[in-house]
């Protein structure tokens, strides 16, 4: 015969808690068990973890394995490297965004100006001029961006296209 006098352990709707008192039973019993099962699994995977909490009071209460300066000291340091390397890495990207966009708008000058058998007057020529001093610039930029952080062929290739615009303004 089966006889059992309770109901067992019943399944908690997860929802805010009404009574203020409720809430902070349940804040206490609960951080004990979070706080049990890192602990837990800190023992059982030899991984550093760490949890902080905060009572509607602003009372902080903490757990850490090794210690939680020593986890948020690694949080912060794995986040800023992995920071510093997305950054370098995006302005690499970028750079070479900004080059091959510098490439295209020269070629399609050369196209319309310099391939074409039009006559130049001086204010043309001197417009042109300015364009040409405008495109060395944006590339010496770029040039100054990738410095060392390029294969040596990418930067041949930004270098040839340096000396042609050279040549262009010349």
């Amino acid at each position: 015969m089966d006889k059992r006098g309770g109901k067992g352990r019943q399944k908690i709707e997860m929802k805010l808690i009404e009574s203020k008192e409720a809430r902070t039973v349940a804040f206490s019993k609960r951080k004990n068990g979070l706080g049990k099962k890192a602990k837990e699994y800190s023992n059982l995977t030899g991984e550093d973890v760490g949890f902080i909490l905060f009572t509607k009071a602003e009372k902080p209460h903490s757990y850490g394995s090794p210690s939680i300066e020593k986890v948020i000291d690694k949080f912060h340091e794995l986040k800023q490297n992995d920071s510093l390397q997305n950054h370098a890495d995006m302005s690499k990207i970028n750079v070479f965004e900004a080059f091959e966009d510098l490439r295209k708008e020269v070629q399609a000058f050369k196209e319309k100006y310099l391939d074409s058998k039009m006559s130049i007057d001086k204010h043309t020529l001197e417009n042109r001029l300015k364009q040409f001093e405008e495109y060395k610039s944006r590339l010496d930029k770029i040039k100054k961006e990738i410095k060392g952080d390029v294969p040596g062929e990418q930067f041949k290739l930004i270098s040839e296209f340096a000396l042609d615009l050279e040549e262009m303004s010349s």
